[in-house]
């Protein structure tokens, strides 16, 4: 396939060609990765086998190990109530003439006694032998680990952050995958599609991959949202009293008792993450629409054909409340299309015409009531001017960072499965993510007037305000929040220099600090009195810190050598010594390094990086 190539038939294609086309490539990138690394299989897969051998044993040594130790303790509780019966019962001997009592306890000592040499003489020995044999054996378990993990070695060090985007591009050129999103794209799709930038407060980019199909940018984007939200705290409290009634001609009195219990609802943080692509493109620039389609993954096909019967009627009344209200809405011949695809609130009936071809709507309508692949199905679109915004239950669930640790392992064949499993399931929905928009062939059509960027989206700073924000959720939030915090962190960056291949960032991570509170809730008892009832919750604070973090472009340094110079350039740990916050305060993510700073980050100070980080090939 070129690159000139379109999809219009997006279901049939992945059937007929990307699929296996895309376990192909996958497969044979992992093998070209073995053939470089030059591990040897048949003697990993031997290591393995010896593991998987020892791991069995030590399995059944501690569960022999646990039976002895559970005997122990039984013989131990036993020999405690033998001797403690067995002198109870001489004590309490006192009739010469019927001794059977102090022979019981006689009998109960000495057994106690006999119980205490078998677990000395024994029982003790069986499970310090155990032990040596657990400890011998983990040892070796331990010794053939790290045999594995060395053969394994090379392969590891292997794995890099371009692999996943290299296996795509191979499968469809149309589709291409940045290295990162870098400024100058940021800046074109804000000073022409209108993307914002990053000053929601209550937001938080987790992971940003920029890319474009035939030059038409998208984003494939995970988002942390926050929100003041609301909980109910529950108290309680018993309260009893008596009465007095008359029975039988008498007082009688009684005391009753009630459980009270009240509520308080109060501010509570709440957070949730959502993925979404978002697509621009010149075509229908004066249309908005929101479609969300029914999921059909669980119903039968009359069940199908009775919901789009129900919608039919529902858009006819529809058709004719527009015509009362001299409103634009016009369905299509297509009534099928439009009850499935659902976007009724479109505000352009010409431009939504344009996209929705009769070839746009029969592949649209293949994809949502397909039931043999699993990613299909289960997308919303929705529009607005320029920009379009696919969301999909799929893209929730995968791990979208294609972080080479996924692969890392010392088993091969352990290795190959997880690189071929993640490879073809992150393809599968990010393919079927792009579904609802590859199915519009004016989209592939209408290519955007600006191969090359011009001057005015140019290199400001190096990277995105997106991918800054991606890139310092990378590290551990415990790294950026504040001490107080209880919460999730919302962190947010702002650049405050900018060097030529580096942006100096201020980090500050949100949170809320919970303070425990006690109000007293006045309830009415049984007893015809009120009562205060206790209420627990927790007053939630916000607490912020800020921290400076250096990001810095690192094209041409692979993650192979990023690890050999930490492993073998001491001018490189004495940089992070002098420079970073902590040992563990840097990552290289994408073709990004970055740090969090301990003092201030300059234009020589860059230079020396330069030099430490080319140090090692």
């Amino acid at each position: 396939m070129q690159s000139t190539d379109y999809i219009y038939e997006p279901l049939d294609m992945f059937k007929k060609q990307y699929r296996n086309e895309h376990a192909k490539n996958t497969s044979e990138y992992f093998e070209d990765l073995v053939k470089e690394s030059g591990v040897n299989e048949s003697e990993n897969a031997q290591v393995v086998k010896k593991i998987r051998k020892k791991e069995k044993e030590i399995k059944r040594l501690e569960k022999k190990h646990r039976t002895q130790t559970g005997l122990k303790v039984f013989l131990i509780v036993l020999t405690v109530l033998l001797l403690i019966a067995g002198v109870a019962l001489i004590y309490s001997f006192t009739d010469e003439k019927a001794p059977a009592r102090l022979i019981t306890g006689i009998i109960a000592l000495a057994g106690g006694v006999g119980l205490i040499l078998i677990i000395v003489l024994k029982l003790n020995k069986v499970i310090k032998n155990l032990n040596n044999l657990l400890s011998e054996t983990k040892e070796k378990l331990d010794s053939l680990y790290a045999t594995a993990w060395e053969q394994m070695r090379p392969l590891n060090e292997l794995y890099d952050w371009s692999m996943t985007a290299a296996i795509i591009q191979k499968t469809m050129p149309l589709v291409k995958l940045d290295p990162y999103f870098d400024y100058r794209k940021f800046a074109y799709l804000a000073k022409k599609y209108g993307l914002p930038g990053n000053a929601d407060k209550n937001k938080s980019v987790l992971f940003i991959q920029s890319g474009e199909i035939l030059n038409n940018p998208f984003l494939l984007a995970r988002i942390l949202n926050f929100r003041m939200g609301t909980k109910t705290y529950r108290g309680t409290k018993i309260i009893s009293w008596t009465v007095s009634r008359i029975v039988d001609g008498k007082t009688v009195t009684e005391t009753r008792m009630q459980t009270l219990s009240a509520t308080l609802t109060k501010p509570y943080p709440r957070y949730s993450t959502e993925s979404f692509i978002l697509y621009a493109n010149d075509a229908a620039g004066d249309l908005s629409f929101n479609s969300d389609p029914p999921d059909l993954s669980g119903l039968n096909d009359r069940q199908i054909e009775n919901l789009i019967s129900r919608k039919e009627r529902e858009i006819e009344k529809k058709a004719r409340d527009a015509i009362k209200d001299n409103s634009e809405f016009t369905p299509l011949a297509n009534t099928e299309f439009e009850a499935l695809f659902n976007a009724l609130d479109r505000d352009n009936e010409v431009q939504f015409r344009l996209l929705f071809t009769p070839l746009a709507q029969t592949e649209i309508i293949k994809l949502l009531k397909d039931k043999t692949e699993k990613y299909s199905s289960c997308w919303s679109l929705h529009k607005r001017k320029y920009l379009n915004f696919v969301f999909s239950k799929h893209l929730k669930k995968i791990d979208v960072s294609q972080d080479p640790s996924l692969y890392v392992d010392y088993d091969l064949a352990s290795a190959r499965k997880k690189f071929c499993a993640y490879n073809n399931d992150f393809f599968q929905i990010l393919y079927f993510s792009l579904a609802p928009i590859l199915a519009i062939p004016l989209y592939q059509q209408y290519r955007p007037r600006e191969f090359i960027y011009d001057e005015d989206y140019y290199d400001k700073f190096n990277v995105s305000c997106w991918e800054h924000e991606a890139t310092v959720n990378y590290f551990s939030e415990s790294q950026f929040k504040h001490e107080k915090s209880v919460t999730r962190n919302i962190l947010k960056t702002n650049v405050i220099a900018a060097g030529k291949d580096y942006d100096v960032l201020e980090v500050t991570a949100h949170g809320y600090e919970g303070i425990p509170r006690t109000d007293y809730v006045r309830v009415l008892g049984g007893d015809g009195h009120y009562h205060s009832v206790p209420v627990h919750w927790v007053e939630y604070l916000p607490v912020k810190k800020a921290s400076r973090v250096v990001i810095k472009k690192t094209e041409g340094v692979s993650r192979r050598e990023f690890i050999n110079n930490k492993q073998n350039n001491d001018n490189w740990r004495k940089f992070i010594e002098t420079h970073a916050a902590s040992a563990s305060a840097f990552i290289l993510r994408k073709s990004l390094l970055a740090f969090i700073l301990a003092k201030p980050y300059d234009d020589q100070t860059d230079e020396r990086l330069n030099e430490i980080l080319y140090q090692i090939k």
